[in-house]
């Protein structure tokens, strides 16, 4: 298969998984689900940012590492699924404008 028909391959997939999480009642319950476990991680995150007192001098790299770090305890916590725990990843590492904007306050 060509670099092209995969392309197209994979994009109607992740298509149909975009619509499923969207219109099914499942999808919307599960992405509700993810939704509040990324927020539970990102508030230990922030948690443990201020509690180190780096918070003025964080980089993006260590903020990422901090992000990994909570989603790996969080997730042996709750038994989740490698999936799931990659899209919390990607959702909670996605904040770090909200963190930077923090530091200027």
């Amino acid at each position: 298969m060509g670099k092209f028909k995969k392309g197209v391959f994979f994009g109607g997939v992740l298509g149909a998984a975009l619509v499923w999480l969207n219109t099914s009642t499942k999808g919307k319950k599960y992405r509700d689900v993810l939704l509040d476990q990324a927020a539970d991680v990102y508030r230990d995150v922030q948690e443990r940012i201020e509690e180190s007192g780096a918070m003025e001098k964080i980089t993006k790299n260590k903020y990422l590492s901090i992000v990994r770090e909570a989603v790996d305890k969080y997730a042996i916590k709750n038994g989740m699924a490698e999936s799931a725990k990659n899209m919390i990843v990607k959702l909670v590492s996605s904040q770090w404008n909200n963190v930077k904007k923090q530091m200027k306050k």
